[in-house]
């Protein structure tokens, strides 16, 4: 593993009740990324989006050498297969890790799910897909996970994907909520980075 090396997977729910928020979105996760870009060592950054399919919008960027806007190609619409959204994202990204030496690997990885609906239009992949893969990657690879939900229990809604309540997290879908959830996904960072327990 390459020390101080963090790998930041965000897999963001883009389907039309998402829309009411788009801007939010975008603003807060731009305000996020200045604040990984200035945090110590390399911090590369992988964004998918999702709605009736996902759709890789960001891949591998290092934030030290991209100053652009990447929240630029966020846009809402349809419907949410959050399913294949996140199987499709675990299955990429681990694959281009496995592809590196392993002392090129990153040593520490975080994906994040973010939805404010519940799975409705996958067609690939099943919840028990979902929840294999997440328990595969922390047991074998380490990976941590997030899941970030609004209008529902994220508490059941993660923990039916296999995720311990604590990496769970409910906010509202508004501007006050998302600049919330911003700063609750930095601190995990920070924990992340400087080996803390989660936050309660």
């Amino acid at each position: 593993m390459k020390k101080d090396y963090t790998h930041i997977l965000i897999v963001l729910d883009a389907s039309g009740s998402m829309s009411s928020i788009q801007d939010d979105i975008k603003g807060s996760f731009n305000e996020f990324l200045k604040k990984q870009r200035e945090a110590k060592g390399k911090t590369v950054f992988d964004l998918y989006q999702f709605n009736d399919t996902a759709k890789r919008i960001v891949k591998a960027a290092d934030l030290s050498q991209f100053h652009d806007d990447l929240m630029a190609k966020y846009d809402c619409s349809g419907c949410t297969a959050l399913n294949d959204a996140v199987c499709s994202a675990i299955d990429a990204v681990g694959h281009e890790f496995a592809a590196m030496p392993e002392p090129e690997r990153p040593e520490h990885v975080l994906c994040v799910i973010i939805t404010d609906g519940k799975e409705n239009a996958s067609k690939e992949f099943s919840t028990k897909d979902v929840r294999d893969r997440i328990r595969h990657q922390q047991e074998v690879y380490s990976w941590n996970f997030q899941f970030l939900a609004a209008n529902q229990d994220a508490f059941e809604a993660g923990e039916s994907i296999g995720l311990d309540h604590d990496d769970c997290m409910d906010f509202i879908a508004d501007k006050l909520g998302v600049e919330s959830m911003c700063c609750a996904l930095y601190d995990r960072m920070d924990d992340i980075r400087h080996g803390k327990k989660k936050r309660k």
